[in-house]
Parts: C-alpha cells; sequence; structure tokens
C-alpha cells in the first residue's frame, strides 16, 4: 500500500471517528487541509453494507431511495447520521457543482435530507442550488418524498412553474 494511500485511510478514518463523536473542530481542520478530497472525491462505505436509515423513515428510505446505498459522500453522510451542524460545516466548504453528487440509486444529499426531514439542511442544500427537480433511479425527485409544508415551502422555491 502506497504512502498515499495510508493516509488517505488514515485521514478517512479519523473524519469518521471525528463524526461520529462530532469532533466539529477536527472535521474543520481535514476541511481546511483536504477541502476537495473530503467535499468530492472521498466516498465512504460502513463494512457491513450501508448506515442504517432511522427507524421512523426506513420504510420510506427504501421505498423512495431504493436498497441499496452505496458508497456516501462526507455530507451526505453527516446527514444520514443526524449531525446537521458538521453537515453545515461541510456544505459551506463545498463547491456547488458538488452539491447534488449522487449515491445509490442516483440519490442526492437533498434526497436524504428531505426523507428525514431536516429543513434546516434542506434550506441550507436549497440555497446553495441543489436541484429539487433532480430525479433519482426510482423516478422520485426531492419535492415527491415529502408532505411536510415547510420542507415542500423550502422546495417550491426552485420548483419550476407549473
Amino acid at each position: 500500500m502506497s504512502t498515499s494511500s495510508l493516509n488517505t485511510e488514515m485521514l478517512q478514518s479519523t473524519f469518521l471517528e471525528a463524526l461520529e463523536d462530532e469532533q466539529t473542530e477536527v472535521i474543520r481542520g481535514i476541511l481546511s487541509s483536504h477541502k476537495k478530497e473530503l467535499t468530492s472525491e472521498w466516498r465512504f462505505r460502513k463494512p457491513q453494507g450501508g448506515w442504517p436509515y432511522p427507524a421512523e423513515v426506513e420504510n420510506d428510505a427504501y421505498t423512495f431511495l431504493g436498497a441499496y446505498q452505496g458508497p456516501i459522500t462526507a455530507l451526505q453522510l453527516a446527514i444520514l447520521l443526524g449531525k446537521n451542524s458538521i453537515a453545515c460545516d461541510i456544505l459551506d466548504s463545498t463547491f456547488e457543482q458538488d452539491i447534488d453528487l449522487q449515491f445509490g440509486n442516483g440519490n442526492t444529499a437533498l434526497h436524504l435530507a428531505v426523507l428525514l426531514g431536516e429543513s434546516s439542511i434542506v434550506s441550507a442544500l436549497v440555497e446553495r442550488g441543489a436541484d429539487v427537480n433532480l430525479r433519482n433511479r426510482k423516478g422520485y425527485s426531492s419535492v415527491d418524498m415529502s408532505d411536510n409544508p415547510e420542507i415542500l415551502a423550502l422546495l417550491n422555491i426552485q420548483s419550476p412553474e407549473e
């Protein structure tokens, strides 16, 4: 294994531990020194498959997002684990063209935030240019995945007029 690969593995491991323990300063340090890698290049996969969805949305997750999770970005992982302040830190460092990076069945961070009902993250993603009309491979856009009036209002800011 090359030194570069070893360093990447160590940094990714450090990120995962810091995310789990909500060590914001460690995450910010990694963002400062490895912004591109953390926001667009690295993908995380839990060794036994994917990270579990919260029980209260698990059935909806399989319906709207699909069973396959695959490798996910740091932003997507922070959202999935409910680490919203860290998700915002990562989002603040993410280039606009990387906001809609897809995982699993063509899902984005916005699909995930909507499914989880995280209105503050939905708002931040929409403000930064997330595509509210992007459909995943199951045919769902983020607008299709919520009945929460607050989230729908946030999403309709960018929805095309009908």
